[in-house]
């Protein structure tokens, strides 16, 4: 039987390559105890149940949790994928992490997320592990052996701050999809309400753009999508997801501008200043008369009077 210690030891001794790396992670290669710092947090959100992590079902937004703490710590010019520590943490001496090929296929070292997914069903954690991952006590000490171990003293504060950030924006975002507005807002950082107004937003559009219907998400998780204000944030201080759509930047940018709106049956309105000269408005007339896409659930459909007050004060009729 394997101790929260084995574990312990095993984090604290992961092997990381030397390179072109901050101070903040100490010259070496940040990826696996980040790629871990993610996976724990997807463990306390309950987004990951088992001791199988798979590519299908879970590596979206533990690509999504990656990134965020990668910016955090690395030069914005150095970019990298979750595909590199979710392949090589298998050579981990501890074996702690055991990947699952898809029939047919070698397991072997890959950078990109597509190589990723075209070789591997997923990985398995040690159930011993996973069950101290769910252990709020011992999943503490595996977090706070992972940031003393590999960053430096900035390099842990920033990341407990982005840690905070993202636990706060998973805790606004449930609300806001359970259609509750909460009522202590001040509670939430400017920077957890943005991500978890924008998390909801998107999630319940299924990455969808409302009016044009553009629905582009990549490999690594970056999505097409926007989370857009019908009554702006800075006058209303509604993040409910009925004063909200999941709009393409251009799209978004329209609906703001007031060259595009939403009329009472849901239908997309066009200005005629978009075809006012020298403007090539492209596609954006076609949307006219077409019914937005809305979420599965009518209770997050746009209100009505949201977009009533969108036409009488921001869209420009022409």
């Amino acid at each position: 039987m394997k101790t929260l210690e084995h574990y312990i030891q095993a984090f604290s001794r992961l092997k990381r390559a030397p390179g072109p790396f901050p101070a903040t992670t100490r010259s070496r290669a940040p990826h696996k105890p980040l790629l871990l710092l993610a996976v724990m947090d997807m463990v306390d959100r309950k987004s990951i149940t088992s001791e199988f992590i798979s590519i299908a079902g879970e590596l979206t937004e533990l690509a999504s949790l990656f990134t965020a703490y990668w910016r955090r710590v690395m030069p914005v010019e150095q970019v990298s994928s979750i595909a590199f520590p979710f392949s090589r943490l298998r050579n981990e001496p501890a074996g702690f992490w055991k990947i699952e090929p898809l029939p047919g296929k070698a397991i072997r070292d890959v950078v990109t997320v597509s190589s990723l997914r075209g070789m591997t069903m997923g990985a398995h954690i040690d159930p011993e592990l996973f069950g101290f991952m769910k252990d709020r006590q011992a999943r503490s000490q595996l977090t706070e052996c992972l940031l003393l171990s590999h960053f430096s003293t900035d390099g842990q504060m920033v990341l407990r701050e982005e840690m905070g950030i993202q636990h706060s924006a998973f805790a606004y975002s449930t609300l806001l999809l359970k259609a509750k507005q909460p009522d202590a807002q001040k509670q939430y950082s400017e920077a957890a309400r943005d991500q978890g107004f924008r998390r909801a937003i998107v999630n319940c559009y299924d990455h969808r753009c409302a009016m044009c219907g553009t629905r582009i998400v990549t490999a690594d998780g970056y999505t097409a999508v926007e989370a857009a204000h019908i009554k702006p944030w800075s006058q209303f201080k509604n993040d409910e997801i009925t004063n909200g759509m999941a709009l393409c930047r251009l799209c978004h940018w329209a609906f703001d501008g007031g060259v595009m709106a939403v009329d009472n049956d849901y239908a997309v309105m066009a200005s005629r200043q978009l075809i006012s000269t020298p403007n090539a408005p492209g596609f954006l007339m076609t949307l006219s008369g077409r019914e937005i896409i809305r979420p599965s659930d009518p209770k997050l459909w746009p209100a009505r009077e949201n977009l009533a007050w969108h036409r009488n004060e921001i869209f420009d009729r022409g």
